[in-house]
């Protein structure tokens, strides 16, 4: 899930080479000073950027920008979801899924019609990606609206949503949460950097690479 790719990818930041000066920051999220070889590949470099560039001007309490650069890496990121989100299908009950972006940009491995809620710059690359004529017949489907978080049961509704679907973050009930096994302290704080609640429950059920909470009490429309 992405909370391990962004501790190992806090291994390749720049603020990992410069430990000294943002010791707080890794003594908080719990990843020690090593001497080791870094292995630093494609996502390994994304999740860099997600943490130079996000999380740890966050941290600090400076000006935490949600950069395209930041929005692009956290796409490569979320693709590592894709096991866990197509085993979450299963799980799903039928009708219209709210999908609410967060710390992954996801909720195209459903086979649900599908309202992609959360703000403009998170959703710009499934409006993107979307926007191939493949997708044509698909367009009654999937919905995007941008929303901030404090509106997504609200705009859900509206469009008939039956349950919500996340990633980290907290949504309304009845929701089916993603949860990170470990590093959850680096997916928290992403969570907040982008103006949202992390889910502070426990896990429900155990899916394909995940833990899965289920919050429950939701709505019917």
């Amino acid at each position: 899930m992405i909370c391990e790719w962004l501790a190992r990818g806090a291994l390749c930041s720049q603020a990992y080479d410069m430990y000294k000066d943002h010791a707080e920051f890794f003594r908080h999220v719990g990843i020690s000073r090593i001497n080791a070889h870094r292995l630093c590949h494609s996502l390994e470099l994304a999740a860099a950027v997600v943490v130079d560039e996000f999380i740890i001007p966050y941290f600090y309490r400076r000006n935490a920008k949600l950069s395209r650069a930041v929005v692009d890496a956290l796409w490569a990121l979320s693709a590592t979801a894709t096991p866990s989100a197509a085993a979450l299908d299963g799980v799903l009950p039928d009708g219209v899924i709210a999908v609410v972006q967060g710390p992954c940009i996801f909720g195209l491995e459903l086979s649900k019609r599908t309202v992609f809620l959360g703000p403009h710059e998170l959703l710009e690359p499934i409006r993107d990606y979307t926007s191939s004529p493949i997708f044509t017949p698909f367009q009654d489907y999937l919905i995007i609206a941008d929303t901030d978080y404090g509106q997504v049961e609200e705009v859900a509704k509206r469009y008939g949503a039956v349950a919500h679907v996340s990633c980290i973050t907290d949504a309304p009930p009845l929701a089916y949460i993603l949860l990170c096994d470990v590093h959850k302290e680096l997916g928290d704080l992403l969570t907040k950097a982008l103006g949202a609640k992390p889910y502070q429950g426990e896990a429900t059920l155990h899916i394909q690479n995940a833990r899965l909470a289920v919050k429950k009490g939701g709505f019917r429309v």
